[in-house]
Formats: C-alpha cells, structure tokens, sequence
C-alpha cells in the first residue's frame, strides 16, 4: 500500500447510498453510459439497500476528500474445521481512473483488520483467472492461491 494516499475508510450507512449506488453502477456496468442514471442506478440503489439488513454483509467504501473512489463487500462464513469465522471478499471496486494508488489495498487491510478483530481464521476471495493485475494485487498483499480448488456455484433461480 502507498502510504501517501489519503483515503478515508468509511462504512455503508442509509445516508451514504446515493454515492455508493454510483460507485456499484460503475463496477456492474463498467462499459456502460448510462451508468449513472434510470433503471440501473435504482437497481443498484435497491441491492444495496437490502445489503444494509444482512447482518453479516459489510460494504465498505474509500474515499479521497468528498470523491468515492471504489469500495469492498465482505461476508462472513464459518470454517467447522477450526472453529472460527471467515471473512470473504465478495466484491472489491476501484473506480478505474484511480486504481495503482493504493487504494484496492487499503480496503483489502480495512477487511483484513475486521478479520483480526473477530479471531476469523482467515480472508478469501475468488477472481477470474484473466484478471491478471488483481491476482498480483492479492498475491502482493499475502493472498496464496490453493491448488486443486475449484469453484462450483449452483444458483436458484
């Protein structure tokens, strides 16, 4: 993490989801220009505001003076194998003009401060296999990556 980089990390709260909701529709629709308006934008407004009832989701977002520049969601799991609590990454976002300024890296510390605070076992992530500079970022930062896992998701429909 570059230590020069002023960036304030603060917690989702009702107040902060017209900024957040931008920063979402930036990461859902990165190639999109209507990002920031109509439909998507109450779309991600309305994820957002039933993540702020999980009582186990936390969103956090980084911000560079009164700008939003990206944000991490975490969940929290349980290893029945040692008996502690897991921390996973579920999504991390750095709006793109901002990114290698060190701030993916201090919302990843914020997640793995919260870890620490709780006795988690351990933080997780996935990615996709192309995403080359995020795999960097992870492996930089202490991340391993476990041979012979493999990812499976089944989803209700």
């Amino acid at each position: 993490m570059n230590p020069s980089v002023e960036v304030e990390v603060i917690e989702l709260t009702a107040e902060l989801l017209p900024q957040a909701s931008l920063l979402l529709a930036g990461y859902m629709y990165p190639n999109s220009e209507c990002t920031w308006t109509g439909d998507r934008l109450e779309r991600c407004r309305g994820n957002l505001e039933r993540l702020l009832t999980f009582r186990h989701v936390n969103f956090f977002m980084a911000k560079r003076g009164e700008e939003c520049v990206g944000f991490i969601a975490v969940h929290w799991g349980f290893s029945t194998t040692t008996g502690k609590l897991i921390l996973r990454i579920q999504d991390l976002y750095v709006v793109p003009e901002k990114r290698k300024q060190g701030i993916a890296a201090r919302l990843i510390h914020t997640a793995a401060d919260l870890a620490k605070q709780h006795d988690a076992n351990r933080l997780e992530l996935n990615t996709g296999t192309a995403n080359v500079s995020a795999r960097r970022l992870y492996e930089a930062l202490g991340f391993e990556r476990q041979p012979g896992k493999e990812i499976y998701m089944h989803f209700i429909r």
